[in-house]
């Protein structure tokens, strides 16, 4: 039995949070879902206040008094903080991602049948371009401003079929050119949701991969698809875009992406663009970039998926284009740049996201409290308030259930040796008269400094004392430099390339210094002032020709982004503070595509701060395998041969 046409069947109901407001609109339709009326306004009113949700209740109220009674509203369960509190004289269905839904009111028979009636219907797509009509109509500059006015609550209301009458005078100023727009938002939720292919039936989806992957991304990419929290972080160099992309794919070919969110350093931006147009080329991709006034159509341009890097994510994530939408998923690439609890970080946080995605190799570098962080991100089930992680048990109870890594020496048996030697060697005469000079007076500095010594006092210290390491600075003699042009020289002859990574940039002691020292290799140079668009140009020369025998790169540069399988050694000239971070630059060229081993050498010189540093180095090593390399989920209990076979038409 059917529910009565005679009024409308539901009311699909979205709260949207604006700078200081809530905007509220009010899609109605019929029984068979054809659109009727769209209400929409801005109420100054807070979510919660003293009267117990009669703010809201009234908000609500305002907007249902402009129609026809509908037979019940449905809602997401995420933007109703106290749905059993409204008394809106309605029942309320509520609708959360992954979660069965439920009545935050009582259901009358009428309201039970009509619900019956509608599950053909995918509530997330017409409560989603509910969401699309209400910021289309806030965008527009007549409607902003006569909301804008505070204590005037002002109500539009926009009838969409032509039976029904003109708009109300309240919107005739605005309804030309913005009906056609919301109308165009609000016809496309008639589709009923089409049941997606099931996960051992995806040889029937039309879709070819340009290589086949290997059995462990096939692994990711199947968990990325039943997982909507995952933090995957397998071992650099073993493709962790190229899953995420092709779980993309599969998830539009199923019908259930929309829009995507690929978050990512600038350098790796175009990267991500590259292997979208080769592993999923039905998807359309956008970068986000560029003025903030051209950023404004990009975010609202109709792409499948937006890339943008954490910079831009920062500043825009106010926007309605942004904040306004719910996206199907929010990869965060490289997520260890959410690790500290800052401005860029609650700003991913903060995304109304239907899936969770985190892709890095090192989920913690340093301290336990960086993976906390990160797992704030991934563990989101749309709930307020966000889930706050602290170093612990239950911190680590949730990663073993929600993190998936594969080191590389464990799935890839053709993959090169990694051979890492650590030379400790002698300064020159001259180095070793600047450094224990240098030491010495630094010593005495601190302790006249008395109590009010810092750590940046400190800091500064070692900075200077590691980049004479590196040269002395008034002759530019190094001990280690000439180490490095030697045995450049013996692989050179022999066709070899080799990568010198140091974290400083300086003509004393950093990138140029180098640079300059081994320019008989002619070295390409690739630090944070070389322009993103002059990378892929600098990548291809130090491939494709002999000439260049080797490039330097400053360490946080070269730690994302590269694929460098044509160089066989990699040279530290110094040594980070945390050794995962070097393991990044390392895996630059130690990945799949290797063909040869690969040759590590880190220095220190002896009796040196140098020294001391490496014992540290080697506590926070262990400190990461025993957090990140011993953690991953239970594929076999997870997966069936049929399963991987079968998602790949295999």
């Amino acid at each position: 039995m059917n529910a009565p046409t005679s009024r409308p069947a539901a009311a699909w109901l979205r709260l949207l949070p604006a700078t200081d407001a809530l905007r509220i609109g009010l899609l109605q339709t019929d029984v068979a879902g054809e659109p009727i009326s769209f209400t929409f306004a801005n109420g100054h009113r807070p979510q919660r206040d003293s009267s117990g949700g009669q703010g809201l209740n009234a908000a609500i109220s305002d907007l249902m008094r402009q129609g026809e009674v509908p037979t019940l509203v449905i809602a997401k369960r995420d933007e109703l903080s106290e749905p059993d509190s409204l008394d809106i004289g309605l029942p309320i269905y509520c609708v959360a991602d992954s979660v069965p839904g439920a009545w935050a009111t009582p259901a009358t028979e009428d309201a039970r049948r009509t619900l019956a009636t509608i599950e053909g219907v995918d509530a997330f797509e017409p409560l989603a371009r509910t969401g699309e009509a209400i910021d289309a109509a806030f965008a527009d500059r007549r409607v902003s401003e006569m909301m804008a006015i505070r204590g005037l609550a002002t109500v539009v209301t926009l009838p969409i079929s032509e039976a029904r009458g003109s708009p109300s005078d309240a919107s005739s100023f605005a309804a030309s050119g913005l009906r056609d727009e919301l109308v165009a938002c609000l016809r496309r939720i008639l589709a009923p949701a089409q049941p997606p292919p099931s996960t051992t039936a995806l040889d029937a989806l039309p879709l070819s991969w340009p290589n086949e992957l290997m059995p462990f991304q096939q692994d990711g990419v199947r968990t990325l698809l039943g997982m909507d929290r995952l933090l995957l972080a397998d071992d650099m160099g073993l493709g962790k875009t190229i899953q995420a992309v092709a779980a993309l794919r599969i998830l539009k070919a199923r019908g259930m992406l929309g829009r995507a969110l690929v978050i990512a350093p600038t350098s790796v931006l175009d990267q991500w663009r590259r292997e979208i147009a080769k592993w999923a080329p039905e998807l359309s991709a956008i970068i986000i970039r560029g003025a903030a006034v051209d950023r404004i159509w990009q975010w609202r341009a109709a792409t499948d998926v937006a890339l943008a890097s954490y910079g831009v994510l920062r500043a825009d994530a106010w926007r309605a284009e942004v904040s306004g939408r719910v996206w199907d998923a929010v990869i965060a690439d490289e997520a260890q740049r959410i690790k500290n609890r800052v401005e860029t970080s609650a700003a991913v946080k903060s995304l109304r996201r239907c899936r969770s995605w985190a892709l890095t190799g090192t989920p913690i570098e340093n301290r336990e409290e960086e993976l906390a962080s990160i797992m704030e991100f991934v563990d989101h089930d749309g709930s307020e308030p966000l889930k706050r992680y602290s170093a612990g048990e239950t911190l680590l109870a949730r990663h073993r259930e929600l993190q998936l890594r594969r080191r590389k020496d464990d799935v890839l048996d053709d993959l090169p040796e990694k051979l890492v030697t650590k030379l400790t060697i002698d300064l020159h005469p001259a180095q070793r008269a600047s450094y224990d000079r240098a030491e010495q007076d630094g010593t005495v500095y601190l302790k006249s400094l008395g109590t009010e010594v810092s750590i940046v006092h400190i800091l500064e210290l070692i900075t200077r004392l590691k980049q004479i390491c590196n040269a002395d600075p008034k002759t530019g003699a190094s001990c280690k430099l000439d180490d490095i042009d030697e045995r450049i020289q013996v692989l050179a002859a022999r066709g070899h390339k080799a990568l010198v990574f140091s974290q400083y940039t300086s003509k004393t002691a950093g990138v140029a210094a180098a640079a300059q020292r081994l320019s008989r290799f002619q070295p390409l140079v690739l630090t944070g002032a070389t322009p993103i668009a002059d990378r892929p140009a600098l990548i291809k020369a130090f491939r494709t020709q002999e000439a260049h025998s080797a490039m330097i790169v400053s360490l946080r540069v070269g730690g994302v982004g590269l694929n460098l399988q044509e160089a066989s050694y990699v040279f530290h000239l110094d040594r980070w503070w945390n050794p995962a971070v070097e393991r990044q630059a390392e895996d630059r060229t130690h990945r799949m595509g290797q063909t040869v081993k690969v040759h590590v050498v880190k220095y220190a010189c002896r009796n040196t701060i140098e020294e001391r540093i490496d014992d540290i180095l080697a506590t926070k090593q262990e400190l990461f395998d025993e957090l990140v390399d011993d953690v991953s989920l239970d594929l076999s209990a997870r997966l069936s041969r049929e399963d991987l076979l079968g998602l790949f038409g295999l």
